[in-house]
């Protein structure tokens, strides 16, 4: 696994949620629940979810699963229960291809400033901090956010702003070799459908996006470093046709995935295994929120 970092099996009569949750179990007992959610998912079974309910008619980029956290999955892994009509893959991209094809002085500059996470939780406007947080108690929110090291605000409106400092690499825990692993592309606005994204600004404006990202100290991302990101993941990037029954095992440490627009049913089933703690570097940035009187 570690040398390919994915594996397809095929031919395999699998049948329901809980036939894929055993046959991963088998493979790796430590089955995760879903947590510190940014994904529109619902569970079908016990730590069995469907791998996204974002709309049919828009593209998923490319990404680890939640490689913006302190505890994220070693493996996702994933079974098609009904292929797409047309088109639907979940392409996939090597960690290690992408970190070679990313121009080194900003790979540097990454290791010197780490990743910047921004995310704001207005009420209506995408994944909830309810959801996200599966909780409706704030007290659980901020002891969550304290123990993760997580800056957290409030505003007048019920809206939780969150920012958090994170590594853009981690260490392999087999291979020890230094991996390309973060949400930079994904999460920043311009990963957005141009529409939707220019729709955003227009309502709540930049600075409550619901996600967003820059580096560690806070600067931005110039247009040259975000198409210099977007080039190394689409040179990365491998596609293949579900079938029935398929299951995809991904090493998320080392992987990538994504998922087409699509038409038809689609019913794409995930369970994520083995947690791992991330790296804690870089922990603070020297920016802080402003503090005002409510």
């Amino acid at each position: 696994m570690t040398a390919v970092g994915a594996v397809l099996l095929r031919g395999f009569q699998v049948g329901d949620a809980q036939r894929f949750f055993q046959t991963v179990e088998a493979l790796d007992p430590e089955i995760l629940s879903y947590s510190e959610r940014s994904s529109p998912r619902h569970a079908v079974a016990d730590r069995v979810y469907t791998s996204t309910d974002h709309p049919a008619d828009q593209e998923i980029v490319m990404h680890s699963e939640q490689s913006y956290t302190l505890n994220f999955p070693r493996f996702i892994c994933f079974w098609c229960k009904v292929p797409a009509a047309t088109m639907g893959a979940t392409p996939i991209a090597s960690n290690r291809t992408i970190l070679e094809g990313l121009p080194s002085e900003l790979v540097e500059k990454f290791r010197r400033k780490g990743v910047l996470y921004r995310r704001t939780y207005t009420p209506g406007l995408g994944v909830s901090w309810q959801t996200a947080f599966q909780t409706d108690n704030r007290g659980d929110v901020e002891q969550f956010c304290r123990e993760r090291d997580i800056e957290f605000e409030w505003d007048r409106e019920d809206r939780l702003k969150t920012r958090q400092y994170r590594s853009a690499f981690q260490i392999h825990p087999v291979t020890r070799e230094l991996v390309w692993f973060n949400h930079a592309l994904f999460f920043h606005h311009t990963s957005l459908d141009p529409e939707i994204a220019s729709a955003l600004i227009d309502a709540v404006g930049l600075d409550n996006v619901p996600t967003d990202t820059a580096f560690g100290d806070g600067e931005a991302f110039s247009s040259s470093e975000i198409e210099a990101m977007r080039r190394a993941v689409a040179a990365a990037k491998r596609r293949f046709p579900w079938e029935v029954d398929d299951v995809l095992l991904l090493d998320n440490m080392l992987m990538q995935h994504g998922r087409e627009a699509f038409t038809g049913e689609r019913k794409i089933l995930t369970l994520m295994a083995r947690p791992y703690t991330s790296l804690r570097e870089p922990l603070r940035s020297p920016l802080q929120f402003s503090r005002q009187e409510h």
